[in-house]
């Protein structure tokens, strides 16, 4: 296990990507970003149904 942290800070080795943004109104994954710990961001993914005004969308998707 030490090892394996050791090889994760290594100068030169590309950062993990423990980010992830969501989709906050159909929970479609829409990327991955390196971040220093697993986190989650929420935006909208370009779809017609979730890029609609608020007022406009079904209920399901508020």
């Amino acid at each position: 296990m030490e090892q394996n942290i050791r090889m994760m800070k290594e100068p030169g080795r590309s950062p993990l990507h423990l980010g992830t943004l969501v989709c906050r109104h159909c929970g479609e994954i829409i990327d991955t970003l390196p971040t220093s710990g697993v986190k989650l961001f929420y935006g909208e993914c370009g779809n017609k149904l979730c890029s609609q005004t608020k007022g406009d969308r079904p209920d399901e998707f508020n």
